[in-house]
């Protein structure tokens, strides 16, 4: 991202001449108090609203430029995976059933190696037993891990996570930023979205968003 900056009114910025950058297998920590822009900066990440202007490159595709409905859709379906401080699972559907959500909506045919791609991420994030539980019988800690094993199924380039530690205990929420460690150490970029200044997450790369602008933590 170069020059970002974003208006709802034309007159107010909650985003000013933002600049970003993240390379696969790389951690970004985004922090900063309420209304300081991280909803703002987390939806034009993930192609959910657009820039008022600047330019964002998404694996050399400017995104700003082409404004592309179609080339938008693709790249938050196949290429960007969200985990939502909510969970979004569906309560009376399996954790298998759950983690098979983003191939609803596509032409995917669930294959045996999605299948063996499932049992790799249960087995990962264990969760394996949980696989034929229906999610409403599963802990906080149980559903966000399920709902990083379904931002994950299609191995995209970006995994994007809003308060992804924010409804759990400091031993679940450990769990959970592991969770990212290794998904980042697989190659994947991700971003975290947070509140929390105490994750623990030394390869991290940390920034204050401040100002409608992103400043390094060193």
């Amino acid at each position: 991202m170069s020059g970002i900056s974003k208006t709802y009114d034309g007159n107010k910025f909650v985003l000013n001449d933002l600049s970003f950058s993240l390379c696969l297998g790389e951690i970004a920590i985004i922090m900063g108090p309420s209304g300081s822009g991280k909803s703002t900066f987390l939806n034009i990440l993930g192609l959910l609203d657009k820039a008022s202007s600047g330019k964002y490159l998404f694996n050399g595709n400017d995104l700003c430029e082409k404004r592309n409905k179609k080339l938008y859709s693709f790249i938050r379906g196949e290429k960007i995976g969200f985990v939502f401080q909510s969970y979004y699972l569906i309560e009376t559907l399996t954790v298998r059933d759950n983690i098979m959500m983003p191939f609803l909506y596509s032409d995917t045919k669930i294959t045996d190696e999605i299948e063996d791609h499932i049992s790799e991420y249960a087995q990962l994030f264990g969760v394996t037993e949980l696989l034929d539980k229906k999610a409403s019988l599963l802990s906080g800690g149980e559903r966000q891990r399920v709902a990083i094993i379904r931002a994950m199924i299609k191995k995209p380039c970006l995994v994007i996570a809003d308060e992804p530690t924010g409804n759990l205990d400091e031993k679940n929420g450990e769990t959970v930023i592991n969770a990212f460690r290794k998904i980042a150490g697989a190659g994947t970029a991700v971003v975290i979205v947070t509140h929390n200044s105490g994750i623990n997450c030394p390869e991290g790369k940390r920034f204050q968003l401040c100002e409608g602008k992103l400043h390094e933590i060193k």
